[in-house]
């Protein structure tokens, strides 16, 4: 419990100090190439248990409020504890909505941070991932939407925390809730 309070406060100490840099170019640059963004998380855990997830997005910011985009998904699992291995693939297309612009402007702090609205409906193909005897379900889909933190940390590069809710919570998901999520764009 203590290293999770450790890992904790670093992170939060490291979300304070980078959200003090503003990141305001679609205000002062906003041609279509500006528009667009990349970027998207990985997931990474080795030992028993061996867990790969890469989902990469791109997107396009329609207004300095709206952004859309899609992505792709692909996660990688290995137990040598059940003795498993599987993987599930699929894609998204999201939405998000800045419903704060400047938290510096309501707060003292977080300088150029929002706070984003944000809705995705993800498809995966999970028939190499759960195997349910009697079923021959091969693709789920989730919608999910929530909040997210997004926090500059350059020019052009931003941070985001969300806290997602999955409108389709089975046994069959690959998301349980709440889904929490870190991911970068650029």
């Amino acid at each position: 419990m203590k290293k999770i309070k450790k890992y904790c406060s670093c992170f939060l100490i490291f979300v304070l100090c980078i959200s003090t840099t503003n990141a305001q170019y679609l205000e002062n640059d906003s041609t279509p190439a500006n528009r667009i963004f990349y970027g998207g998380d990985i997931g990474l855990s080795f030992g028993s248990v061996t867990f790969i997830s890469a989902n990469p997005i791109i997107g396009y910011r329609v207004s300095n409020r709206l952004s859309v985009g899609t992505g792709i998904n692909y996660t990688y699992a290995n137990s040598s504890y059940y003795d498993y291995e599987g993987s599930m693939y699929g894609g998204n297309v999201f939405a998000s909505y800045t419903i704060i612009k400047d938290l510096g402007e309501v707060l003292n702090a977080y300088q150029g941070s929002g706070i984003l609205l944000y809705a995705e409906y993800s498809a995966m193909n999970i028939s190499n991932y759960y195997d349910f005897p009697g079923t021959s379900i091969k693709w789920i889909g989730t919608p999910l939407a929530g909040f997210a933190f997004q926090s500059p940390i350059g020019e052009r590069y931003y941070m985001l925390i969300m806290v997602l809710y999955n409108f389709n919570e089975c046994s069959m998901s690959p998301y349980s809730n709440p889904v929490f999520r870190m991911s970068m764009q650029f």
